[in-house]
């Protein structure tokens, strides 16, 4: 009796110790390893976006971008014209890594259209925008500044209050502009006022007043503080926005009545994109309304998205005369031809 007792409990305690033996080792075996654990988080997708705008506003509206959709953005900044050539040089060598371009020159984009090289994409975003603003299926004005003039409070009491304001005596050897062969907005300014004041203004202008010529922004306003200059002959309304409420400088515009050069900065898609899927959804970031309020508030440029107002201290552009090219093909057409007669002009007064 006792011996099938101790028979009945060994087989028991076997069983037990097998079934136990079985847990630990197929527990075990399931367990993950440190030498073997894959990091389950999504990598990390990317663009390259080529662009005009300052480098501190790219960074935040990439940043931006980043932290709601998951996508990096490369961002390949310098001035309009030399993105522009940049870019332009890569296509030919076919080989660009610029995915989206935001420049501030409506020519190049219908330039780039024209050749083939902007991928047609049917956001639904388009329907917020004027036609005027857009080109469907191609690009957008995701952003837009006015050109106005600015001087320092502090220094001059009575500015000037018309363009041609600026062909007095009292301001020769005493204005600055931008460089017209890397700023956008010179061609701009350039192109429209001669339209509407002639060449013979632009000729007084550079000829006789011998302006001061500035690569950048923030070297013309230096200017202008330090009394370099009397009056920045081409600034705009962001950037006089960004120095008189942000930075609290005496810096003031000035926005004549005869008209107010308009600056768009379409967006598109190359089409030589490598990133077609982070490419589209960059782009709708961009013109969609949250971008747009964003981009807004990042760079206090104009949105022309219906039903999107200016910032406060920033004039609406129902209440300027706004200048815009006529006619958007002779506006790209006529780039090279007006860059060259700028230069020759201003030369002409050295």
């Amino acid at each position: 009796m006792k011996k099938s007792i101790f028979i009945a409990l060994l087989i028991i305690f076997s069983c037990l110790y097998f079934a136990l033996s079985y847990f630990f080792i197929s527990t075990s075996a399931n367990k993950p390893q440190p030498e073997i654990i894959v990091n389950t988080s999504p990598t990390i997708s990317s663009l390259t976006w080529y662009t005009s705008i300052p480098q501190r506003h790219a960074d935040r509206i990439a940043n931006a971008f980043r932290i709601k959709k998951g996508i990096d953005v490369k961002i390949v900044r310098s001035s309009t014209f030399l993105i522009r050539e940049k870019l332009l040089s890569e296509i030919k060598q076919n080989a660009t890594k610029a995915d989206v371009l935001t420049i501030a020159d409506i020519g190049t984009f219908i330039e780039l259209k024209n050749q083939g090289h902007l991928m047609e994409y049917a956001s639904r975003h388009y329907q917020n925008f004027p036609e005027k603003y857009k080109d469907t299926g191609y690009w957008a004005v995701f952003a837009g500044f006015g050109v106005c003039m600015a001087y320092d409070k502090t220094r001059i009491d009575t500015p000037p209050k018309h363009w041609t304001d600026l062909l007095d005596e009292r301001w020769k050897g005493r204005i600055g502009l931008e460089d017209i062969n890397t700023a956008g907005s010179q061609y701009g300014q350039y192109y429209m006022l001669r339209e509407k004041l002639g060449v013979k203004f632009w000729e007084k202008l550079l000829s006789i007043q011998k302006p001061k010529i500035y690569y950048r922004t923030e070297a013309l306003a230096n200017a202008l503080l330090k009394g370099k200059i009397d009056i920045a002959g081409q600034f705009s309304i962001h950037i006089v926005h960004d120095y008189k409420i942000k930075r609290r400088t005496p810096i003031k515009g000035i926005y004549p009545k005869e008209g107010i050069p308009f600056i768009v900065n379409p967006v598109a898609i190359i089409k030589q994109t490598a990133h077609v899927k982070e490419a589209k959804v960059f782009f709708d970031f961009l013109i969609s309304i949250k971008g747009q309020k964003l981009i807004q508030g990042l760079t206090y440029k104009y949105s022309v998205c219906d039903g999107i107002t200016p910032l406060n201290g920033i004039p609406s552009l129902k209440s300027l005369n706004v200048l815009r090219p006529e006619n958007k093909t002779k506006y790209a057409e006529k780039k090279s031809d007006y860059i060259r007669e700028f230069n020759s002009l201003f030369k002409k007064g050295e």
